[in-house]
């Protein structure tokens, strides 16, 4: 059995799920603010693709990304604007940082149980 399709798909979800609540942070305030979320939102765009077919270069850039998105949504929460988008771009990013760390680590464990021994 292959643990790395999961850790895969908590990657890709935490990656769309993290598009959607940048969105909805941005929603509810000023045309400024819904411009900056399209900015913050493309290099998700950017790694999503890669996420999807499994590659893990773009699985050990997108976890550096995905803490410069949990540091947004602390500075969000600090700031006196928690809500629930708030606490699902909190949610989102975790859940795409753990999905890209353990992808790798993952990946890289059962490549080695599947390379014959020399």
């Amino acid at each position: 059995m292959r643990w790395s399709r999961y850790a895969l798909l908590l990657a890709v979800l935490g990656n769309i799920a993290l598009i959607a609540s940048l969105f909805w942070i941005a929603g509810v305030h000023t045309m400024e603010r819904l411009l900056l979320a399209s900015i913050f939102s493309l290099p998700l765009l950017a790694s999503l693709n890669g996420l999807a077919r499994a590659r893990i270069y773009t699985a050990a850039w997108a976890s550096m990304a995905a803490l410069f998105y949990m540091a947004y949504a602390m500075v969000e929460y600090i700031s006196g604007a928690p809500s629930i988008a708030v606490d699902l771009c909190l949610g989102a990013s975790i859940a795409m940082f753990v999905g890209t760390v353990v992808l790798a680590k993952w990946d890289a464990r059962e490549r080695e149980a599947q390379r014959p021994d020399a």
